[in-house]
């Protein structure tokens, strides 16, 4: 809308907007839709633009819109023009000026006495010609894009909104030949471009819409949470690149290129593209190509995505969003240290009371939640009858990042984590990691893993943590590097 209004400011104060002969010369017509086109086309790919495309994509959208916006407006105006002349000889022989309104330009003047054919037929005319403007422009952001599929999206919802916008026209004209209604030529003019701008736009956004088939919806990002990213190309590039189809910036686990959404038939994959950090589906790294179905939830580093397919669409909650594993919420399991709560209502980092003993009923209430861990006590200084040094039971076996394929053995006490080189795994070469990152505390029976308020945080099976006993097999990420635990 925006840029018809721009378009016809131009316009209407010069003499490309004459009110005289039916016959316009094609030098006004060329110009009428160069401008028309131009700054619609050009709107057209600025909003398209600022939804999300990688900066690359963006210019593109912009430039091609613009360009062959200006040549759809020249085409769809003059075979428009062709098609309305068509009707308006259909509409009448003689040539009627003595009832009609000053207001009327001649181009706008029925052929024959007003009636209900003459105005169907203009009606029709002025409805097809203007619907050709709309969907040559609606043709620029597809080939933008270079993709049939939203070439054919864009040129129907183009046809749709111009064959609104000329029918505007016809009825305004008409409004004011009946002399109900005293219009202006340049409000008709005005008003007629307004809406043809606007009904062209919202009905390329409107067929867009409905004839999607799948889209990602981001759930975790920097300030994009809630955003779409249709998925209409052969494959879709995710990445830390400008040119990646779906960037996702200032996240050190992806790479330029990080993984690839590709079609095959109906049915949609994903492929990591040879990250270190790797990608995951609903928590689980993916080795090769893996197929998508609706609802997936798609990891490339911090930035989490939920697949959409109407092919393979289930009902799910309206705000479902993965969360990886979760602290039990049974009312009997305290969802801070996991132990079970007494009659009172205390657990063991309740102040002031003792640990609660693991009686029999507590027992078998723990077997009913399930994924709960074993109870154990808060942290308490290391045991007399445990000796001090290292413990060859426990290590961190480095799976990603500057130190892959490193072991390191954990201290039977604590175990320090951080960028600095004097710590007793000291990640020196990862610059995501902090100087006092984490600590890993043997408690009794169990190795704990406890964040020490890290820039980046501290992940354990993905989810991010404060305090998580460590079981073996779990899979820890420090910055961008990630081990995982053996005991």
């Amino acid at each position: 809308m925006l840029g018809a209004i721009i378009a016809w400011g131009i316009m209407e104060p010069t003499a490309l907007m004459p009110d005289g002969e039916h016959a316009v010369s094609y030098g006004f017509t060329f110009l009428i839709g160069l401008l028309s086109g131009l700054f619609i086309g050009f709107m057209l790919g600025l909003a398209e633009a600022v939804s999300g495309l990688s900066p690359k994509d963006a210019v593109r959208a912009v430039i091609s819109g613009a360009l062959v916006g200006a040549a759809g407006g020249v085409l769809g105006l003059t075979f428009g023009n062709a098609i309305y002349n068509v009707m308006f000889q259909m509409a009448g022989a003689g040539a009627l000026t003595q009832h009609l309104p000053s207001n009327i330009p001649t181009a706008a003047r029925p052929a024959s006495e007003p009636g209900f054919m003459s105005f169907f037929l203009l009606l029709i005319g002025r409805g097809a010609g203007w619907s050709l403007i709309g969907g040559f422009i609606g043709l620029s952001q597809g080939i933008a894009a270079s993709s049939t599929k939203k070439m054919i999206n864009g040129m129907i919802g183009g046809l749709i909104g111009g064959a609104i916008g000329g029918s505007v026209f016809e009825i305004l004209v008409w409004i004011s030949l009946s002399g109900a209604v005293y219009f202006p030529s340049a409000m008709i003019r005005f008003i007629s471009f307004a809406i043809t701008g606007g009904a062209i736009g919202l009905f390329i956004g409107f067929i867009e819409e409905i004839a999607k088939q799948a889209w990602l919806l981001r759930l975790v990002g920097n300030n994009e949470i809630g955003k779409e990213y249709s998925l209409y190309k052969q494959s879709t590039a995710i990445g830390r690149s400008e040119s990646a189809d779906i960037p996702v910036y200032i996240d050190p686990d992806v790479i330029e290129r990080h993984a690839i959404v590709s079609v095959q038939g109906k049915r949609y994959f994903i492929e990591d593209l040879g990250s270190y950090a790797g990608t995951s589906i609903n928590g689980n790294k993916i080795a090769a190509k893996e197929s998508l179905r609706d609802g997936d939830i798609i990891m490339v580093g911090k930035a989490r995505f939920m697949f959409r397919d109407k092919a393979t669409a289930r009902n799910l909650p309206q705000q479902q969003s993965y969360s990886g594993v979760s602290i039990p919420n049974s009312q009997h399991v305290c969802p801070f240290c996991g132990a079970i709560k007494d009659a009172s209502g205390n657990c063991q980092c309740s102040v002031g009371t003792s640990p609660v003993q693991n009686v029999p009923q507590a027992q078998n209430m723990q077997q009913t939640v399930q994924q709960a861990p074993a109870p154990s006590p808060i942290y308490q200084p290391e045991p007399t009858n445990i000796p001090t040094g290292v413990s060859q039971g426990a290590r961190l076996a480095a799976t990603a990042g500057p130190s892959a394929g490193q072991t390191f053995v954990l201290k039977s006490g604590e175990t320090q984590i951080g960028r600095d080189a004097t710590k007793d795994i000291g990640l020196p070469t990862d610059t995501t990691v902090s100087r006092n990152h984490a600590r890993i505390a043997q408690e009794v029976t169990c190795y704990v893993l406890y964040d020490l308020g890290s820039t980046n945080g501290t992940y354990v099976n993905g989810v991010k943590i404060t305090r998580k006993e460590l079981v073996n097999n779990d899979m820890v990420q420090i910055g961008s590097s990630k081990f995982k635990f053996e005991q």
